[in-house]
């Protein structure tokens, strides 16, 4: 059997990241996310209450798992209290487009007296993506990035998640380290009061 050239090895790779991220590689990234949840996220069966209707998982007892962060390109963010870790890329539309929201949010509740630290982390596989994307928004800050783009399936293995799972991806981490709540898939104006539930509590 003849070797598959390494353009193609490229291509079949690429084609396997944008599955992983339920983020057409080749679409251009939208103004704004569409509302809802990826279709490949499952919806969730109704629930008890906002917090709970948001989270795919929601742990506030004691024994509540720790956050860990992948190898990064870049310094570690600190973790003094309530910090909402963010994983996007630039090739995924969803993502840049519900960015600058949640810089808006992070915004509205220091007003409201709650603090919350707003951490993005990327998954690009180059660096220079990221800065050509900080470089066209200097209102966000982009955050550290992957180290390898080979890490993501175990680093989201080590957070209790499908190493399928879609991004944007959302991690409610308190100050103890401890994931509180996390999200599959991008959000919209109408799940404010969820996160600042979950950050008040």
């Amino acid at each position: 059997m003849k070797a598959l050239p390494t353009t193609l090895l490229a291509t079949v790779a690429f084609a396997s990241l944008a599955t992983l991220a339920g983020c057409p590689a080749d679409a251009p990234a939208p103004a704004a996310p569409k509302p809802g949840r990826f279709e490949s996220v499952a919806p969730a069966p109704v629930k008890k209450d906002a917090v709970d209707a948001f989270c795919d998982t929601h742990d506030e007892s004691d024994t509540a798992p720790t956050f860990n962060w992948p190898k990064l390109d870049g310094a570690e963010p600190a973790n003094t209290g309530w910090t909402w870790v963010n994983a996007w890329a630039t090739w995924c539309g969803p993502c840049v487009g519900e960015m600058p929201m949640l810089v808006r949010w992070q915004e509205r509740l220091a007003k409201e007296g709650v603090e919350l630290a707003v951490a993005f982390l990327s998954l690009d596989a180059k660096a220079a993506d990221v800065q050509k994307y900080a470089a066209a928004h200097p209102t966000i800050p982009v955050g550290p990035r992957i180290a390898d783009f080979a890490l993501v399936g175990p680093w989201l293995a080590s957070n209790n998640l499908p190493t399928s799972a879609s991004i944007p991806l959302q991690f409610f981490v308190d100050g103890n380290h401890r994931v509180r709540c996390t999200r599959m898939g991008a959000i919209s104006e109408t799940d404010f009061d969820a996160v600042k539930q979950i950050v008040s509590r």
